[in-house]
């Protein structure tokens, strides 16, 4: 179990250095399209910006559908990548994307029934019946 861990979390690391490449690619195109637009301001420019602005976010998607999938195989990552510095897995708490928050929703979806399964299968581990 652990090679495979390993294997996902190579996995995702692979997957956002990915995305940050592509961010590289296309953060000079968009700088050079921002500096036109400022001194010349056509519209033939404009639809460029939108064009690579529609990139972007697509990239983006591309990124968090893939980083969703690979998830769902190990989620501990999901919450604090191990590639990110200190930094970036606090701006990421600070930001508010903290596990705590995930659990609050998943009970909010799954409402009360959540508690009562819970002691139901806490008290299956602990040798006692299920009433």
């Amino acid at each position: 179990m652990g090679s495979s861990s390993k294997n996902i979390e190579q996995a995702q690391e692979c997957c956002y250095l990915e995305w940050m490449s592509l961010q590289s690619q296309r953060i000079p195109e968009l700088k050079q399209l921002l500096a036109q637009r400022r001194s010349h301001g056509d519209e033939d420019n404009d639809n460029k910006l939108r064009e690579l602005t529609g990139k972007i976010i697509g990239d983006f998607k591309n990124y968090a559908a893939r980083r969703a999938d690979l998830a769902h195989r190990c989620s501990s990552n999901y919450y604090a990548p191990t590639w990110n510095s200190p930094l970036e897995n606090a701006l990421i708490w600070m930001g508010g994307c903290r596990p705590s928050s995930f659990f609050r929703l998943v009970y909010a979806l799954c409402g009360s029934q959540t508690e009562i399964r819970v002691t139901q299968f806490l008290r299956n581990i602990d040798g006692y019946e299920s009433s």
